[in-house]
């Protein structure tokens, strides 16, 4: 594309998450660089392909939550960059559009905090802590509400799940736009003698219906990838012992999961999207996924796997269902998964961009 186009991010790029990844794939799609705070130096051979995007790094560090939130705000506010285009990735970035600049606001989710997580977050504070949590919350949620119907023109997002979330938080409209799952390099070797989940250890993803699933499924194995939170450290030790926690894997060692798995599991709280059930489908493997959330639009209930309750007998009851034959399943999971494959996304990313209108 001739526009100059830059992709913002209040982020460092240490380790290569779904939203590093995801950036780094709209950069190179659109020939963007990206701003953002810092790039390791170790990022580039962890994640190869970055060395492919150009980086604008502002060398700045921010305090912990919730400072950096307002210290990004205004690290972004006062930047003035020379670029045609503006992709803003967060709610931090998203105060450059102070500035009447042509941009898209790409949301994974309004920060779910203020909006349909506020309840269950302030919860589990106690009754002194909780009325100043009550306090910042609605002070940021007014914040971000009066923002996004001043300055932002254009909304994207990554499902409709996600949209229908903007259009409660806003009353405004998105175009959902996939994120991508690079299908040629996953494959299917075999199927092994275990269950596999990718995901971190955190209260939003409900590790602990999965351990109480396979307590109920003594003679099958289950393998969790993913970094562990420190509070759920006695959790996962407290896991029967065909659970098993491998932490953060390296990207060679997680295709190798997918290739040998026997299905895919995976239990969090209305996913937003939810990439890893793409990247078992595209290794011709079975998933079992709760009947909600993003994955309502990536797992075809019956075809590439089955949608259940959030519960233990549900899940477990699927999972046997599936592990009598998975094979069955391995064509129409690489064929659904090729529907997301980053092609398809680069393409309907550079038509979205031409399409859009700037404001004067």
């Amino acid at each position: 594309m001739s526009m100059k186009i830059a992709l913002l991010t209040c982020r460092d790029f240490i380790i290569p998450g779904g939203a590093e990844r995801l950036e780094i794939d709209m950069a190179i799609a659109l020939n963007a660089t990206i701003v953002c705070l810092n790039v390791d130096p170790g990022f580039y051979s962890v994640y190869p392909v970055s060395k492919k995007v150009r980086f604008l790094e502002l060398k700045k560090s921010l305090p912990k939550e919730p400072m950096k939130q307002i210290f990004g705000m205004l690290l972004f506010r006062r930047l003035r960059l020379p670029y045609d285009f503006f992709i803003i990735m967060d709610d931090m970035a998203l105060r450059y559009l102070v500035h009447p600049v042509c941009h898209v606001y790409y949301m994974h989710t309004p920060r779910r905090v203020f909006y349909d997580m506020y309840y269950p977050s302030i919860r589990e504070y106690p009754l002194g802590k909780k009325i100043i949590m009550i306090g910042i919350l609605n002070f940021f949620r007014y914040l971000d509400q009066r923002f996004i119907q001043k300055h932002v023109v254009n909304i994207a997002c990554n499902s409709h799940n996600t949209r229908n979330r903007i259009w409660k938080a806003y009353q405004r409209d998105a175009n959902v736009l996939y994120p991508p799952v690079h299908t040629e390099i996953y494959r299917n070797e075999y199927y092994g003698d275990f269950w596999l989940s990718v995901t971190r250890v955190d209260k939003w993803k409900r590790i602990e219906i999965q351990i109480e699933t396979f307590r109920l499924l003594p003679a099958k194995k289950l393998v969790v990838a993913g970094k562990i939170y420190p509070q759920y450290i006695k959790i996962t030790k407290n896991a029967p012992e065909n659970v098993i926690f491998l932490n953060t894997v390296s990207d060679e060692t997680l295709l190798k999961l997918y290739s040998t798995c026997r299905g895919f599991l995976t239990t969090a709280i209305d996913e937003d999207f939810g990439i890893t059930p793409l990247e078992a489908m595209a290794s011709g493997k079975p998933v079992v996924a709760v009947k909600e959330g993003g994955y309502l639009e990536s797992v075809v209930d019956g075809i590439t796997g089955l949608l259940v309750a959030p519960e233990p007998t549900a899940i477990a009851t699927a999972i046997e269902v599936i592990d009598n034959n998975p094979e069955e399943f391995s064509s129409k999971c690489r064929k659904r998964s090729e529907k997301f494959d980053y092609h398809v996304f680069k393409e309907q990313l550079i038509t979205y961009v031409r399409t859009l209108q700037c404001r004067d």
